[in-house]
């Protein structure tokens, strides 16, 4: 809306510096409000020979334009109220009808209610009284100044002092259509602006320069409702920074006025004029409140303590337009801040919980790489290791040897000593035997069951055949005790080994290597267990 806002007087501004006519600026304004805020009834009543008049209406036949002004009808669509609400109504209002918003805006000059501009928009637009406080400022000082021309027209008397005060008022509507192009400029550079100090300081800097005050300094509320410095001006005209200055809210009489009767400026004439709360002199002194809705944030500082010079009554509109500009911008840059810590701690989050995931992942990598009884890799991690061992060995024209063992009678042991008793004999031969080949590359896995498997990457047959020897005396060492009555059976527990060696090539497949391997293991059973056999492959 800001940005609509903005747009709307930049137009404004520019089309009517080259109007000469009151009727020529009333309908430019007329149009850019259809364009701008999809307007669709507008009346224009203004004062005229102490009657209350029709200037101008927009309804749906156009734009009507009436001088010498007419009696109000009160037969058409949009008539809704009689001419003594107009004439009782001093402030801004908004009227919700059925089909229509009416914004209502007083025409003042002087501080004299000249006139009123009801507006008619859709129910659901955003446009506020506030929107149109700069528009109210140049209407008034058009209608003045026509009214002031069409009078010299007919009346000789007063001719002089009456085109005085037709070039005072065109000065003054050059004065303010300059201040509104200012005000667009400043706004642009303020959305330019993306850190919060860089931007409080182009808005006293250039806010001074471009609208014509002596001094401004922005003061922010905190939580506890103290007033901080931000930028400020000293008593030489210098922008400097104040951030240093801290202090309670004071009693004074701005104080009340914006912040308890929440009114956007206060303005004193002749009032002593304050820097860091230390009285330096005399003149006039406004103070324009910031909010965040109905919540101050803080004030906009002014007064004329270097040059001395008067305010233009469209000052009060400008300062007003001015703050609610610079507290948007507040208020964007607050929550622009809070969303970049909102994104760092989400980020934190995310590298902390992805950090967590990761682990997790790793552990249930292991986890599923792992015999769970045994504790050594399982048939997966063998699997995928044999075929990559089986590819390299046949590229580089490696040996690969392969040994399977086999617990014997291990059904006996189970059935005599529960399978308790068989899980905690498997777990003590795998912790035995993956301790008698550690060369880099050999791979001891549980296969399945009773049965476990030793690769031998490079390793050729004789190799094996030392390792399968190794693994029988491992056993006998560890001379776990056989439950069986049998004198034929052995007293401790047993393995058989098949023992196979290949060069794998083109003409060579790992599933007839492995089926060599799985008979010389039967070979190993049919022979009296305990012990191995090696078979080659064809």
């Amino acid at each position: 809306m800001n940005e609509q806002i903005a747009v709307f007087y930049q137009t404004v501004a520019k089309q009517c510096s080259n109007a000469h006519s009151l009727r020529t600026i009333c309908e430019l304004v007329c149009r850019n409000l259809i364009q701008s805020f999809s307007v669709n009834h507008l009346q224009l009543i203004i004062k005229y020979n102490n009657e209350w008049k029709l200037l101008l209406e927009l309804n749906t036949k156009g734009i009507q334009y009436y001088f010498p002004p007419i009696i109000i009808p009160t037969s058409t669509e949009y008539y809704y109220k009689n001419i003594h609400y107009y004439v009782n109504k001093t402030e801004a209002s908004i009227d919700i009808l059925p089909n229509y918003r009416y914004v209502l805006i007083p025409l003042k000059h002087h501080s004299a209610i000249i006139g009123h501009l009801t507006i008619a928009v859709p129910l659901e637009s955003n446009l506020q009284p506030k929107h149109l406080t700069i528009l109210a400022a140049l209407l008034s000082a058009e209608i003045t100044a026509g009214l002031i021309k069409k009078a010299t027209k007919n009346h000789n008397v007063g001719r002089i002092n009456a085109e005085k005060a037709l070039l005072s008022s065109k000065e003054q509507q050059k004065s303010l259509l300059s201040y509104l192009q200012n005000m667009h400029d400043i706004s642009f550079q303020l959305w330019r602006s993306n850190i919060m100090e860089d931007m409080l300081f182009i808005a006293v800097d250039e806010g001074k320069k471009r609208l014509n005050i002596d001094r401004m300094a922005i003061f922010l509320f905190d939580k506890q409702k103290r007033m901080h410095g931000t930028f400020g001006t000293d008593i030489h005209g210098n922008t400097v920074n104040e951030g240093y200055f801290e202090s309670e809210i004071p009693n004074q009489w701005f104080a009340s006025k914006t912040l308890e009767y929440k009114e956007y400026i206060a303005f004193q004439e002749n009032t002593p004029l304050y820097h860091d709360l230390q009285q330096i002199g005399f003149g006039w002194s406004a103070y324009i409140a910031l909010w965040d809705e109905d919540t101050p944030i803080g004030w906009i500082a002014c007064d004329n303590l270097i040059t001395g010079q008067p305010l233009r009554n469209y000052h009060h509109q400008l300062l007003k337009q001015y703050g609610f500009i610079v507290s948007q911008h507040i208020l964007r840059l607050r929550a622009a801040d809070k969303l970049i810590k909102l994104n760092h701690d989400l980020e934190q989050r995310v590298q902390s919980r992805t950090k967590e995931l990761n682990k997790a992942n790793e552990q249930l990598q292991k986890l599923s790489r792992i015999d769970a009884l045994t504790n050594i890799a399982n048939r997966r991690v063998f699997d995928e290791t044999v075929m990559t061992e089986w590819r390299r060995a046949n590229r580089l024209g490696l040996p690969l040897s392969l040994l399977i063992l086999d617990i014997d009678n291990f059904k006996t042991y189970n059935d005599k000593l529960g399978h308790a008793a068989g899980d905690q004999c498997l777990r003590k031969i795998a912790a035995t035997l993956s301790q008698v080949e550690r060369r880099a590359g050999t791979l001891f896995a549980r296969y399945g069951g009773e049965e476990f498997v030793l690769l031998l990457p490079g390793q050729n047959q004789q190799a094996a055949v030392n390792n399968a020897q190794r693994l029988l005396n491992a056993m006998h060492n560890l001379a776990l005790p056989f439950p069986s009555e049998s004198k034929k059976d052995k007293p401790i527990v047993t393995v058989s080994i098949g023992v196979s060696t290949i060069i794998p090539s083109q003409t060579t497949t790992y599933g007839n290597f492995f089926k060599h391997v799985d008979t010389a293991l039967y070979q190993a059973k049919a022979e009296g267990k305990d012990c191995f056999r090696v078979l080659s492959p064809d």
